[in-house]
């Protein structure tokens, strides 16, 4: 069985709250969902049609179906001027919240793909990463004190880490239905060999992680100044990205082998 990754790939790149044809959309839609020129515009119409369906000839009833309708158009135009900023920043918390439980949904479901393995190191490193993961999102006192461009910095290498490992434990998977559908040991051992690296990889990142986070919150901590204390966090930060990038280009080797053949498995880059 193979293991889609553009599901967890595009859930964890939050290409939901970039997608601008939805917030569009979304946003129209708090323009004209609003009571105040929905309902008024909504009566006016129906008077209209009713005038219309009937035959009727009533010009007052005509004349005030018509302000109805104006009078609405003028209210979402005047939303529009006043309260374009407002509706767009409620659009964007609204899709902020339905790509996080989006991202929560798959990452529930690769937890509950993961306990079919039988090994409990990789469940447990996709909990412990979230939980990381958490505690970097909660835990953001320390970003009061720091430069803005250093937190979104740290920021986005933690979430590039974070991604980077959850998706590893993903090709760990694909790689345990390779294996078992193999039919003889030798062929199955080299591919076990190659996810148990990525395994060991991923538990080298949540330490990583750890360590990343014991770092920023004790800035301004200690002896050292929150300079020191900020590139040590850095160099700690851009060590594990290179790790990172080093796992990703094998694993783009190792599914350009189980495409082909499984000689070369057994080797280690």
């Amino acid at each position: 069985m193979s293991i889609k990754q553009s599901e967890t790939q595009s859930a964890l790149s939050g290409k939901s709250i970039l997608d601008k044809s939805k917030f569009n959309r979304k946003f129209l839609l708090g323009l004209f969902a609003s009571p105040y020129s929905l309902v008024p515009f909504l009566v006016g119409w129906t008077d209209l049609l009713a005038l219309w369906a009937f035959g009727l000839k009533s010009p007052p009833a005509a004349v005030a179906g018509v302000a109805l309708i104006l009078g609405s158009l003028g209210i979402f135009l005047t939303r529009l001027a006043l309260g374009k900023q407002t509706i767009g920043k409620k659009v964007v918390e609204e899709m902020e919240k339905e790509a996080e439980a989006e991202r929560e949904r798959v990452l529930n479901e690769l937890d509950r793909k993961l306990a079919a393995d039988g090994v409990q190191r990789t469940e447990g490193s996709l909990r412990d990463l979230r939980a990381l993961a958490k505690a970097f999102k909660n835990g953001r006192q320390w970003s009061d004190t720091v430069e803005t461009g250093s937190v979104l910095e740290i920021l986005g290498g933690v979430e590039q880490l974070f991604r980077h490992s959850v998706l590893s434990l993903e090709k760990t998977l694909e790689l345990w239905y390779t294996a078992r559908s193999m039919s003889t040991e030798e062929a199955r051992r080299p591919i076990m060999k190659q996810r148990e690296l990525i395994i060991a990889d991923v538990g080298k990142s949540i330490t990583h992680l750890g360590s990343i986070l014991a770092h920023i919150q004790s800035l301004g901590v200690g002896g050292d100044t929150e300079q020191s204390q900020l590139a040590n966090v850095r160099n700690e930060l851009d060590q594990s990205l290179e790790v990172a990038k080093a796992v990703s280009k094998r694993m783009r080797s190792l599914d350009k082998e189980l495409a082909g053949d499984y000689g070369d498995l057994g080797k280690v880059e």
